[in-house]
């Protein structure tokens, strides 16, 4: 699970797809989060986009991704982070050494850069 708390007045938090990540596209959200107290629940591996959803904030790097590993990756050994390259026009983001267990077996790599937002 990913949480995290904001002004739900000023700002909401956007789950979108890599293209709308990269061109930090805020119309077609694949969810909206206002609450100022969000809690995603990741329910599959691979990566997970979230941007702002406030104007222009995405544009000055209020975005990030993050990386679910399964269990049997976790047991095979954990590749690197993928580069920032790879997430085709974003920001580099700051990958963190830490990673969280969830219910279900899977881990969670977070590669999170917040410029106070969240």
């Amino acid at each position: 699970m990913a949480a995290w708390k904001y002004d739900g007045q000023k700002d909401s938090v956007l789950q979108v797809t890599k293209e709308a990540y990269a061109s930090c596209n805020t119309t077609s959200p694949i969810e909206e989060y206002k609450d100022g107290n969000t809690k995603v629940k990741l329910d599959r591996s691979g990566p997970f986009y979230f941007i702002s959803g406030a104007e222009g904030h995405c544009e000055k790097g209020q975005k990030f991704v993050v990386v679910v590993l399964s269990q049997k990756q976790r047991h095979t050994g954990i590749s690197p982070a993928p580069s920032p390259a790879e997430f085709e026009g974003g920001p580099a983001v700051a990958p963190t050494s830490s990673a969280y267990t969830l219910r279900g077996g899977f881990l969670v790599a977070l590669g999170v850069l917040v410029l106070g937002l969240f």
